[in-house]
């Protein structure tokens, strides 16, 4: 396949990958549409406190007004996104940025690494309009940003000072040894990058995290009481319980647990705390201990690893391949890195060809995304089972979804074919349904309002 040609089949395929999402989104919208009023399975006993009344039903149209709102504001990103994608690819300033840095008197691996460095800078850059809009208008309008202009640009520059300390001697690290491992660089690259994850897993909720948000244990003794003690039930080995000040940023609410051994620690945002009866957040501590119990941890992190494998084997290859450069303006070797001595084995600069790969690459991953959300929900069934199980209460994890939804403004009515493609857990209707069917195998409390 020589440029022209993979071009083609490129632009092709990218096209056809936009065209898909705007479609889903299309679907999306008019799912929506379709249901001007609450639709009837989300009404009786088990909804009463959510969706119940004329309360309820104002709850129910700001969830699909938000939805709406939410969808044209997906259809403008995927379309801006492609511009920004396109225009780096065909502006022609890829190759002068290369050129230019080719003037610098440094080292190849440092030249490489301000490559990276500049364009990965831009595309934030250029996507910091929307970030906006969607922060301070869109979710503003919708009653959940909390975050002042001072605090959203502290957050930009902290994340700028943590992408350059721990992003930039790795990709250095990375192109320093390219040219000393031969065509095997990538199993190298891949040790490298996998013990790096590692080594983040550790620091982020010791180090990473406290820098972004303020961290305290939970005061509530009976509430912190009663966590540890399921916890401690169900083999946890929790070090700390940990409210986070989500709501400094956000209404949305949250828990998760994280780290590894003595830094292993459950955080639970502010906003699920003033959300929550203490059953419905024994239901949630259970669901997130249910992830650990079913070793979904370590299964999506052995599936990332065996997937960083993957892509960095195809890397490999395809740095080795002129028209891979030819393409988006690269003629030669000399064109693309500015000196024909970094490496015989690259057809190019090795930097520039990591930047084209991952952007070539990104345009097939609309393709995995249903099989990756297809495992996603499968550990969702599994730790909504563990949880009713756990606190055999069947109601309370029931509840504790309804108001995670009703509060975060869901969509109740989503396409199936937007959710199969976007939704990393099932739909309300399907995990209540869902924990119905559990409840009933227990002969838990099970309320008579998911049957509705």
């Amino acid at each position: 396949m020589d440029a022209s040609l993979f071009l083609a089949f490129f632009l092709a395929v990218f096209g056809a990958g936009l065209a898909v999402e705007l479609s889903l989104n299309r679907l999306n919208r008019r799912e929506a549409l379709r249901h001007p009023v609450l639709p009837a399975r989300f009404t009786g006993p088990l909804f009463a406190d959510s969706f119940s009344g004329p309360e309820g039903a104002q709850a129910y149209m700001r969830s699909r007004a938000y939805a709406l709102e939410r969808t044209a504001f997906d259809a403008f990103s995927l379309c801006y996104s492609a511009a920004i994608t396109l225009g780096l690819l065909f502006s022609g300033i890829l190759p002068w940025f290369a050129r230019a840095l080719a003037g610098i008197p440094s080292p190849d691996p440092l030249r490489g690494t301000l490559f990276l460095a500049g364009i990965f800078s831009l595309q934030s850059l250029l996507h910091l309009p929307p970030t906006l809009f969607a922060t301070f208008r869109l979710e503003g309008k919708h009653g959940f940003n909390t975050m002042t202009w001072g605090l959203f640009w502290r957050d930009q520059l902290k994340g700028f000072i943590l992408s350059a300390l721990l992003g930039l001697p790795l990709i250095y690290a990375v192109l320093a040894l390219m040219p000393l491992l031969g065509s095997r660089w990538w199993l190298w690259t891949f040790a490298l990058i996998v013990a790096f994850q590692c080594a983040l897993l550790i620091i982020f909720p010791v180090l990473i995290a406290p820098w972004f948000n303020r961290f305290r244990p939970l005061q509530d003794g009976e509430l912190s009481d009663a966590l540890f003690s399921l916890a401690a039930r169900l083999r946890f080995p929790a070090g700390d319980i940990q409210v986070m000040d989500g709501s400094r940023r956000s209404l949305h609410s949250n828990a998760y647990f994280t780290g590894f051994g003595r830094f292993r620690r459950i955080v639970l945002y502010d906003t699920l705390l003033q959300q929550m009866e203490r059953p419905e957040l024994l239901g949630i501590l259970a669901h997130e201990i249910g992830h650990y119990k079913r070793q979904h941890i370590r299964i999506m992190l052995a599936g990332q690893i065996l997937m960083l494998g993957l892509l960095l084997f195809l890397a490999s290859l395809a740095l080795r391949w002129s028209p891979l450069y030819a393409a988006f303006g690269f003629a030669s070797h000399s064109d693309a890195a500015g000196t024909a001595t970094y490496h015989p084995g690259f057809a190019g600069d090795p930097a520039v060809g990591l930047f084209l790969f991952l952007t070539v690459f990104s345009s097939f991953s609309l393709l995995l995304s249903p099989l990756r959300n297809l495992l996603s929900r499968r550990h969702e069934y599994q730790a909504d089972a563990f949880a009713v199980a756990a606190i055999q209460e069947a109601d309370a994890m029931q509840t504790a979804l309804i108001k995670l939804s009703r509060h975060n403004l869901a969509n109740l009515t989503p396409h199936p074919w937007y959710s199969a493609f976007h939704y990393s857990h099932p739909t309300l209707s399907e995990r209540l349904a869902a924990i119905q069917g559990v409840g009933e195998k227990l002969r838990g409390p099970v309320s008579r309002g998911a049957r509705d």
